[in-house]
């Protein structure tokens, strides 16, 4: 019968990181948080603004589209009057008087997310006739808290929207 023989070696030496190098890694990474964490945050919130800028485009067109469809008045509200806080009610005016009654026909609607804003320069309201044509012709710009330029759409008596950018001061 064979014995088992260990064999003693010592151990390799670990080799690791001193705390004065630990600390130096650490200063560099907060260092690089600090100055890339505004740019990452304003990027951020710049792509948000355009993936809603994407869903109000949308809504303007489903309006348009359905007025051409159903040969009706189709409406965008986004006031208070509208029962909209933040975001906006596409409605059928039934009635054709240019303002949003419970008893008309509600298509969809749009909710904005906290911290963004929409600004038109005329009335809380566009309207698409049954051809698809609007008399609300304007910018609509959407602003995100935190960031200097906002996304704008140009709305064309036609229904047409055209993508551009804007101060939001």
């Amino acid at each position: 019968m064979r014995l088992l023989t260990v064999r003693k070696t010592p151990l390799p030496s670990c080799a690791a990181w001193s705390l004065l190098e630990l600390l130096v890694v650490l200063a560099i990474m907060v260092l690089l948080a600090v100055t890339t964490g505004p740019k990452l945050h304003a990027s951020w919130r710049l792509q948000q603004l355009h993936d809603e800028r994407q869903r109000l485009v949308q809504s303007l067109r489903f309006a348009r589209l359905t007025s051409l469809q159903t040969n009706t008045k189709v409406s965008l509200c986004w006031a208070p009057a509208c029962g909209t806080s933040n975001g906006l009610l596409v409605y059928r005016d039934d009635n054709g008087d240019g303002q949003w009654q419970a008893s008309e026909t509600s298509i969809a609607s749009w909710q904005m997310p906290a911290g963004l804003r929409l600004k038109f320069n005329r009335p809380a309201q566009i309207s698409f006739n049954n051809s698809g044509n609007t008399a609300q012709t304007g910018t609509l710009v959407l602003c995100a808290n935190g960031v200097a330029s906002g996304l704008s759409m140009v709305l064309s008596s036609n229904g047409r929207v055209r993508l551009a950018e804007a101060s939001c001061a």
